[in-house]
């Protein structure tokens, strides 16, 4: 553990060593090498960031370095190390050694990765998850020295989703093996069924709140080929919308409407908040469902 002194505020943190290796095998005269660069690359970040969300139950303002500690010729097998730094937030004194938080780290991430390998995917299974992810932290007697709180459901989602992602790359011959020093290896391969993100938010759903009505959001960037979100500003913010009014889609599509980025559209849309049973929002979304008018940017 290291104790850092700022001044005479005496301010702590820990540093939480959490190593892991991966080692992807493949065949060496594969096509396209690059891709194996590039997924590997991912799966190294979405690790990281799902060691991030686990020790976020401990401390809320945890923040994260990834190193690599080696890397082996003849296969793709880096052994790396990801450095935690636990500010004192969420700390209720100084007994506990980062000892049992790395060990929590690493046998909450196995228990992830566990799940993907697993083939799991439904929010049953990823609430099953949590419980045993809770399990670990009581084990480690990780609420004498922190206010634990229970992992946050749709960040583990969407970070399990991330490192699910990170294979899509690979063929079916080709496969990820995560260890780490004190948990068995887990095998990571492509086509594993993602996380429906949507399904986790109704799982957490209480109650919702559908507002509708009508403004002007200046174009960032159009959706040209019609199948994701458009870009706008929206005074100071930044909104990414799907327009769902077809007719109007069709004939931008098709030419007969012309914008530019700069031009506002007004629009009618339906902004639809879901909370959970404490009453936080845990979605926010923002739905174009009507275009009622261009104004176009006209230069000073």
């Amino acid at each position: 553990m290291a104790i850092i002194r700022k001044g005479k505020s005496l301010r702590m943190k820990k540093e939480v060593v959490s190593p892991f290796d991966i080692k992807l095998e493949f065949d060496k005269s594969t096509e396209n090498p690059s891709r194996l660069f590039q997924s590997f690359a991912e799966l190294i970040d979405s690790i990281s960031r799902l060691d991030t969300v686990i020790a976020k139950t401990v401390n809320t303002t945890v923040s994260a370095k990834i190193y690599l500690d080696d890397f082996e010729k003849g296969s793709l097998i880096a052994k790396l190390w990801n450095e935690l730094i636990l500010n004192d937030d969420n700390k209720i004194d100084d007994v506990q050694s980062s000892e049992p938080v790395s060990e929590y780290i690493e046998e909450a991430r196995a228990a992830s990765l566990n799940y993907l390998s697993n083939g799991k995917s439904s929010v049953t299974e990823l609430q099953g998850l949590n419980k045993e992810i809770k399990n670990i932290a009581d084990k480690k007697d990780l609420a004498k020295s922190f206010n634990y709180v229970d992992v946050d459901l749709l960040e583990l989602a969407s970070a399990l989703n991330e490192v699910n992602n990170s294979t899509d790359k690979l063929t079916d011959k080709e496969k990820y093996t995560v260890t780490s020093p004190n948990t068995d290896a887990r095998e990571l391969k492509a086509g594993t069924p993602k996380i429906d993100i949507e399904a986790v938010e109704n799982a957490l759903t209480s109650d919702t709140i559908t507002n509708t009505s009508q403004v002007y959001y200046k174009i960032k960037r159009p959706d040209f080929l019609g199948d994701s979100q458009w870009e706008f500003k929206f005074g100071n913010k930044n909104i990414k919308a799907k327009i769902l009014h077809e007719e109007w889609l069709t004939k931008f599509h098709n030419g007969e409407v012309v914008v530019v980025p700069g031009d506002s559209l007004r629009v009618k849309v339906k902004q639809v908040s879901k909370y959970n049973k404490n009453g936080y929002l845990i979605s926010d979304k923002i739905e174009i469902v009507e275009v009622l008018g261009i104004k176009r940017n006209k230069e000073e």
